[in-house]
């Protein structure tokens, strides 16, 4: 007991010096104490400017005997081996220690998202010039059937089902095999990661998924991926590459909570109501190879060339044949995409600092999450030549540019904005399909009772030779009305929410939450009137760390705006309603610019 007092004393002390362990949640920092226990090792102070003796791994299993869970489940679960872990510390003997290397380490060690709990903290060495670093992993359960679902009201927008081994042999390798279910449609297939191929500096992803329709299981369509890749493993590493092969066919149906809406012909006199939906064929291949430069500010430059091929047609649920030739003109004008044949040569330049915060209770509640501060930057061109063999000349040109900063403490800022748009060489309208997304968000310093955060958006959409299906609702953000609530095609979008979420209550290894929210937002055609909607709630939110580090909610909220008259809705879906960080903006497939966000 005496010795369990003076380590935590120990750790007391050391922890605001150390801006490499974990900052702040008493989970982690219990596994380090354990660690510490189980090794002899002592927290050394003043690291700085020492030699560092040894590196020593401390991996837990998922279950631990001090907890209420049995262990048993240990037995069919392979830890993670100890070479997965040592290859990604960036720090070896001999080497003079260094914070910022050692948090990159933590950093890299995280986005395996194999570990619930993740610390890097110096520990003495026999010499007192010297240092020896401590790495303290706990495994998350690898083997298990993931679930990512969005339901409002009853109505199921999306439902995920994945058994997922995600560390296979401990190897640190993802294997899948998976469910989708869409209002219209359910697809199946499976995915494979190697991070380390072959335990080598490259990674391979490849996805196959087969589609079909839920009214009658016929073929529907299918998707497919691979991706070779030497990424960027750490912030001083020179080179890399990127290969990738993506193929899609698939049918397309705008819709609304489960309903396909219909296009009616502005020519016509007559309500044709024409199905949205039609085929979609997309052919990516592209390859790049990449060099980052820099220390405290890091550069990245990307250069390559690909072949971008798309055909589109209407589907046999349109029903083209039963109306007349003008309004299937029309269909085919203000309905189906334009089709690409591109080959180009492609440049990507990005710029960031290499500036870090370890927050906690922004996604989840009681475990670290790593944020990158400071601004970044990126822009990317894509120039179509017909000399290259590609049907037409055109500039696609996207970017972002996006400013966060910690304040008060933990609180946390963020600014940003991202648009694309494409360049028609000779033509009248020369600019043409515009979109650009302006975002602020942020949460204020942990108080006593807990703290707010506040996101707002604004979508913007000009000059769509296809104008997009803008949609807002109890599936992405207006959680007082049920998924799709409004549309509007080619439309501008405003959406805000404010939230208060308490501290986490941690019992055990459970860790509970509630928040009180005000959600508002609105379509803004550029002919006719807008629609506003707004409404407020109470939620629960819930991290189990053995499984995810993300939170599953369950919010109700109340229309506030006269709309619908008195009324409840339900929501219950994986991840938090207000996104605030990059880790969670990257769960969503949609980016403007390269800045991904709630579609």
């Amino acid at each position: 007991m005496r010795r369990l007092f003076a380590l935590a004393l120990v750790c007391g002390l050391v922890a605001p010096a150390n801006a490499q362990a974990p900052a702040g949640p008493q989970y982690e920092w219990q596994q380090v104490f354990k660690a510490l226990l189980s090794t002899g090792l002592i927290l050394d102070a003043r690291p700085d400017g020492k030699r560092i003796a040894f590196v020593r791994i401390h991996r837990f299993p998922v279950f631990v005997k001090d907890e209420p869970l049995p262990t048993f489940p240990n037995a069919v679960h392979f830890t993670t081996a100890e070479d997965v872990v040592r290859r990604e510390v960036l720090l070896e003997p001999g080497d003079i220690f260094d914070r910022e290397r050692l948090a990159e380490t933590a950093r890299n060690l995280r986005e395996l998202h194999i570990f619930s709990v993740v610390a890097c903290v110096p520990v003495r060495a026999e010499k007192a010039n010297e240092v020896g670093l401590l790495v303290v992993t706990r495994d998350l359960w690898s083997l298990r059937l993931e679930t990512r679902f969005q339901t409002t009201d009853g109505f199921i927008d999306q439902l995920r089902v994945q058994l997922t081994e995600r560390n296979l042999f401990g190897r640190n390798k993802r294997a899948s095999l998976r469910f989708d279910l869409l209002p219209l449609t359910f697809s199946t297939g499976a995915i494979y990661v190697d991070p380390r191929l072959a335990g080598e500096s490259l990674r391979l992803l490849t996805s196959a998924d087969v589609i079909f329709t839920r009214a009658d299981a016929a073929h529907d369509g299918v998707k497919l991926l691979f991706d070779l890749a030497r990424p960027f493993y750490d912030l001083r590493q020179p080179w890399g590459f990127d290969l990738q092969l993506e193929y899609d066919d698939v049918v397309t149906r705008q819709v609304q909570q489960g309903k396909v809406l219909g296009y009616d012909a502005p020519e016509t006199t007559e309500v044709e109501a024409i199905p949205r939906v039609f085929s979609d064929r997309l052919l990516i291949v592209q390859g790049t190879a990449d060099m980052q430069r820099g220390e405290s500010v890091i550069a990245r430059l990307s250069l390559g060339a690909g072949y971008l091929g798309r055909t589109v047609e209407a589907h046999d649920e349109a029903r083209l044949e039963a109306v007349d030739a003008v309004a299937g003109a029309a269909f085919a004008r203000d309905v189906l995409p334009s089709e690409l044949h591109w080959v180009y040569p492609v440049m990507t330049f990005s710029v960031f600092a290499a500036r870090y915060r370890t927050y906690t209770n922004l996604s989840g509640f009681g475990l670290s999450e790593d944020v990158r501060l400071g601004p970044s930057v990126s822009f990317t061109a894509r120039q179509s030549l017909r000399a290259l063999g590609a049907d037409e000349d055109t500039l696609s040109v996207q970017g972002y540019a996006t400013w966060r900063e910690d304040w008060a403490g933990d609180g946390l800022i963020e600014a940003a904005f991202g648009g694309r748009a494409r360049l028609r060489y000779g033509r009248p309208s020369n600019w043409i399909d515009r979109t650009g997304l302006l975002r602020a968000r942020g949460a204020t310093p942990t108080l006593g009772f807990g703290r707010f955060v506040a996101r707002a958006d604004w979508l913007l959409n000009r000059d769509h030779l296809t104008p997009p299906l803008v949609t807002l609702g109890g599936d992405n953000g207006l959680r007082a009305y049920g998924s799709q609530a409004i549309y509007g095609f080619g439309v501008d979008r405003i959406r805000t929410n404010i939230e208060y979420r308490t501290p986490p209550f941690v019992y055990s290894f459970l860790h509970l939450g509630a928040v009180a929210f005000f959600d508002a937002g609105g379509l803004l055609p550029r002919e006719g009137a807008a629609i506003w909607r707004h409404g407020a709630g109470l939620g629960l939110r819930m991290v189990v760390p053995q499984a995810s580090r993300f939170a599953y909610r369950l919010d109700l909220g109340v229309p506030t705006d006269g709309s619908t008259g008195f009324a409840v809705s339900l929501s219950f879906e994986t991840g938090q309603a207000v996104p605030l960080t990059p880790a969670e903006d990257a769960l969503y497939e949609e980016s403007v610019g390269g800045l991904f966000n709630q579609p």
